[in-house]
C-alpha cells in the first residue's frame, strides 16, 4: 500500500446531526499541528450548516463523496474521508461498491458506540446520522435510498460493527435480519478485549476478503480519550488498545480506505482528540 501522498477529502458537513460545529471538523483537522505531511488534501466539500437532515443535502454530499472514493479506488489508492457527521457515509462507500468489480468480495469494519440503523419511521429523534448503516443496506423509505448513489447495496454478512453499546430494539431487528455481524462492547470484554478481538477481525478479514475498509465513528472511543465528538457515551473503546491493533496489523494492498466522522472541535479538550485522529491515521496508513 502507497503511504505517500493519501488522497484525502474533508466533508465539512453537519447536515444528519444535531451539532453545527461537527462541520467545522475537517477544516481544524486541516489546519492542525498534527497534521500530517503526507495527505493529499482535495478541495474542502463544504455542506451548508442550515441543511440540517435535509435530505437534498444529503443526496448532494453523498454524491460528491462517491465520486471522490470510486475515483480512488479505480485508480488503485488507498483513501481518506474526514468527517463532519456519519451522514458522509453513504457517498463513501456507495462509491467503493459502485467501482467494486461484480466478482470481487468486500468487508466493512464499521467501528462505532451506535448502530446507525435507524430508518425515518424508527428514529426517535429523526437525525440522518443514526441512518447511514440502513441506507447502506438499502433497508429503508424509498425518500431515503433516493439519497444512496449506488445500484447495488451492501450485503449485511460482509458488514461488521465493532464497539456498539448504544442502540434501539428497532436497528437490532434491522441488523439481525440483514445477518449483519455485531461486536459489541460486552462481547469484546468477554472475549479478551480490543486488543485481541479486533486484531484477529481485521487479520481474518484481510485473510478471507479480497478488499476490506475501515470506518471509524470516534464516539466508538472512551470519551475520556477522545471527549471531541458530536455524542458521546459513556466508557467505550480505549484510544492506547485501538492504536495498539492499528499499528500490530500490515495494513496491505486489500485495505482500499478509512473514514473517520464525527470529530466536533467545540467538544475537544487539549486538542486530545485532534492529536488522536493524526495517531490514527498515521497507525494505518505507515
Amino acid at each position: 500500500m502507497s503511504k505517500k501522498n493519501i488522497p484525502t477529502l474533508g466533508v465539512a458537513s453537519c447536515v444528519g446531526g444535531p451539532s453545527k460545529t461537527c462541520a467545522q471538523g475537517p477544516k481544524v483537522l486541516q489546519a492542525s499541528k498534527y497534521a500530517l505531511q503526507n495527505l493529499n488534501w482535495q478541495p474542502m466539500l463544504e455542506v451548508s450548516t442550515t441543511s440540517q437532515n435535509s435530505l437534498n443535502a444529503l443526496k448532494k454530499q453523498s454524491y460528491l463523496i462517491s465520486q471522490f472514493t470510486q475515483q480512488q479506488l479505480e485508480n488503485k489508492r488507498p483513501f481518506l474521508v474526514l468527517g463532519g457527521d456519519h451522514s458522509i457515509a453513504v457517498g463513501t462507500w456507495a462509491g467503493v461498491i459502485n467501482q467494486l468489480a461484480a466478482d470481487s468480495s468486500f468487508a466493512l469494519i464499521w467501528i462505532d458506540a451506535h448502530m446507525d440503523a435507524h430508518t425515518i419511521e424508527t428514529s426517535p429523534s429523526g437525525n440522518l446520522h443514526g441512518m447511514p448503516v440502513s441506507m447502506l443496506l438499502g433497508e429503508v423509505e424509498h425518500e431515503l435510498l433516493s439519497c444512496v448513489p449506488a445500484q447495488q447495496y451492501l450485503n449485511g454478512r460482509n458488514l461488521y460493527l465493532f464497539g456498539v453499546r448504544s442502540y434501539e430494539a428497532d436497528e437490532l431487528v434491522l441488523l439481525s435480519r440483514q445477518k449483519v455481524n455485531v461486536f459489541d462492547t460486552a462481547t469484546i470484554n468477554r472475549d479478551g478485549g480490543t486488543q485481541v478481538v479486533l486484531k484477529q477481525l481485521i487479520e481474518t478479514i484481510a485473510r478471507c476478503y479480497d478488499y476490506f475498509a475501515i470506518s471509524l465513528d470516534l464516539d466508538a472511543i472512551d470519551p475520556h480519550d477522545a471527549p471531541g465528538v458530536e455524542t458521546r457515551e459513556e466508557t467505550g473503546l480505549s484510544a492506547k488498545n485501538l492504536l495498539s491493533v492499528f499499528n500490530d496489523i500490515e495494513f496491505d494492498d486489500k485495505f482500499i480506505g478509512l473514514e473517520i466522522a464525527e470529530f466536533d472541535p467545540q467538544n475537544d479538550i487539549n486538542k486530545k482528540t485532534e492529536k488522536l485522529i493524526f495517531e490514527i491515521i498515521e497507525s494505518i496508513f505507515s
